[in-house]
């Protein structure tokens, strides 16, 4: 996999320059879910060029107030794109690679069709006679877009909270439309309590005697109902810890201590959120904010059916990205996507970034973000070298790499053309990525490590990253023919429990494990009164994980126990290595073997 440093020599950064919107007219009447347009216009901007056969477009949808200005420069008002830093020549989403698009949605404010745009049958701003809207709607709209420019297929669509709501219902509406989608900071269906937040920004603009029932003009706008709505909304973009570390209880004006308790005194973060208010209402209209987040609020992949049925059509690769301090669309509500699409067998991952900004994580310049989309799109191409590398050393003979592919290489073995395979710790994915170019095997790796699991996305490895015992708990009976487990067992709590729940998910379980009935081991723990270190476990016991050493007996005694205490499995094929992990042991395992390899089969 390549390291930050080879990624930024390998991709020199431009930047777009001055870029011009289109407009795009549609003169048929539009059908949407609570009503009809007699005609609508999408405001776009486009990037890059198409290549011949149509094939590299991206589409990228944007949040509840962005727009369709995600990079470059505007030629209207010198703003900088929402996204420059993740658009652009070499950057994330490569403009010298793809065609990339982003419209203002259906709905909105900024060029599209939406409450401030004249209703050609009144010659009147539609304003709440606009139709009540959806996620849907937006979609169907791009997808009119899409038609307009000969755009095929996408090669991908990508989008942040409600852009990645949007990219969900793209891969819902049109399964063989889109080739892959990435969902960030998103959710099937909002929380109670997100929509009770939404609520009470909507009935501050609904209070303000400006307001008159939507019918206001540019002169009379309800600002200060907007404002507080923005407020409130932009507390929940932020994390407890963001928050705290860029304003704390700072005050505005430093005084003494009769100032300090002045009413007229602000704190610092109060004066961030009049500020953000006041910005706001320059920009945005006061209806239109009605509109989108009540069509938020409607939006719900769930329903009655549940998620699974609503996503079982869905034929993209799809990775879905939660971050770690998002309390408004919670790192639960983003797995609880890519749980589904994994249940249902689909190509898809999860992946989990820790960052402290809360929601607006996926509009910062962050450099491990950043690096994930760019793996995610260019996948196997963008760490060739790097990859060719790894397979090279795969092959060496230096102890090291011996020892940590030695049961790889059994259990390899074991699985048969097209099989499923689940792999518990899968690490970088070296084994899902082998079995699928060489038994074309369909694979699901599990790792909690992040650096891991983006590896696995660099290898065009489905991974869920996060605890093994959920990664089971969310997986349905008989989804897989192989549970495996490479050494990962001892650093499990009850890892017993784990191994009967692997059985229920797999029909076979392939579990490693190092020997520490071995010779070597004993005879290091009695001539020195401490467990041995080598270059597999080298880490000094006070910096190690928790592990469960346990001997090849005892694994067995686990196996086979007594006929009132039954287990639901038999003991199938296994396989000792000597402490070389070379050669096959195959007397006295317990005390001759440094490396056991069991199939454990479902009766």
């Amino acid at each position: 996999m390549n390291s930050s440093k080879k990624i930024a020599k390998e991709s020199k950064e431009g930047e777009i320059g001055k870029v011009s919107p289109q407009i795009f007219e549609y003169k048929k009447s539009f059908v949407m879910s609570y009503g009809e347009l007699s005609s609508l216009q999408i405001k776009y901007e486009t990037y890059g060029r198409l290549n011949k056969d149509r094939s590299n477009a991206i589409l990228v949808c944007h949040a509840l107030t962005g727009d369709h200005h995600v990079a470059g420069i505007s030629d209207e008002d010198e703003r900088k794109g929402w996204w420059d830093h993740a658009v652009g020549p070499g950057k994330a989403i490569d403009t010298s690679e793809y065609f990339v698009i982003c419209s203002n949605v259906l709905g909105a404010c900024q060029g599209s069709t939406g409450p401030t745009s004249i209703n050609p049958l009144t010659q009147k701003p539609y304003g709440m006679t606009f139709p009540d809207l959806t996620i849907k709607d937006m979609v169907s709209a791009q997808k009119l877009l899409l038609d307009h420019l000969m755009i095929k297929s996408l090669y991908s669509v990508v989008g942040g909270s409600m852009g990645g709501m949007q990219a969900l219902q793209w891969v819902v509406e049109f399964p063989s439309f889109v080739k892959s989608a990435m969902i960030i900071a998103a959710t099937a269906q909002h929380s109670a309590q997100t929509i009770a937040f939404n609520e009470v920004g909507r009935t501050s603009i609904k209070r303000d005697p400006h307001w008159n029932n939507g019918e206001y003009t540019s002169e009379t706008r309800p600002e200060a109902g907007l404002a507080v709505a923005r407020m409130m909304a932009h507390i929940t973009y932020l994390s407890d810890k963001a928050m705290a570390e860029k304003f704390g209880r700072d005050l505005m004006i430093a005084g003494d201590e009769q100032d300090q308790k002045s009413e007229n005194n602000q704190f610092t973060v109060e004066s961030y959120l009049h500020y953000q208010g006041f910005k706001f209402v320059d920009r945005f209209d006061a209806n239109t904010y009605l509109k989108l987040t009540k069509a938020l609020d409607r939006f719900d992949l769930v329903g009655d059916n549940g998620l699974d049925e609503n996503l079982k059509n869905v034929s993209a690769k799809v990775m879905v990205v939660g971050f770690t301090s998002d309390w408004l669309y919670t790192p639960s509500q983003n797995k609880m996507i890519a749980e589904s699409l994994q249940r249902l067998g689909k190509n898809a991952s999860y992946l989990e970034i820790d960052h402290d900004h809360g929601h607006d994580s996926f509009l910062l310049n962050s450099h491990d973000f950043l690096r994930l989309i760019k793996l995610f799109l260019k996948g196997e191409n963008l760490v060739k070298p790097v990859h060719q590398e790894s397979q090279k050393s795969r092959h060496s003979n230096n102890r090291s790499n011996v020892k940590k592919e030695a049961d790889l290489k059994v259990i390899s073995g074991w699985v048969k053309k097209d099989e499923k395979v689940l792999d518990l710790g899968c690490g970088r994915g070296i084994l899902l990525e082998h079995l699928r170019e060489t038994k074309n095997v369909k694979g699901l790796g599990v790792d909690y490590d992040s650096t891991k699991a983006a590896a696995c996305i660099s290898r065009g490895v489905n991974v869920y990253q996060g605890d093994i015992r959920n990664a089971l708990s969310m997986l349905s009976d008989n989804s897989f023919d192989w549970v495996v487990f490479s050494r990962m067992v001892e650093e499990l709590p009850e890892p017993g429990q784990v191994i009967l729940d692997a059985l229920r998910v797999g029909k076979r379980v392939a579990v490693s494990f190092v020997n520490h009935g071995y010779w070597r081991n004993r005879l290091h723990f009695s001539r020195y009164g401490s467990r041995i270190t080598n270059d597999v476990y080298s880490e000094k016991w006070e910096k190690s994980h928790p592990l469960n050493h346990f001997s090849i007996k005892e694994f067995e005694s686990f196996c086979n126990p007594s006929v009132e205490l039954k287990k639901p499995f038999r003991l199938g094929r296994k396989v000792f290595h000597h402490g070389n992990w070379r050669t096959e042991c195959r007397w006295i395992p317990n005390l001759r073997a440094g490396l056991a390899i069991y199939e454990l089969v479902r009766v």
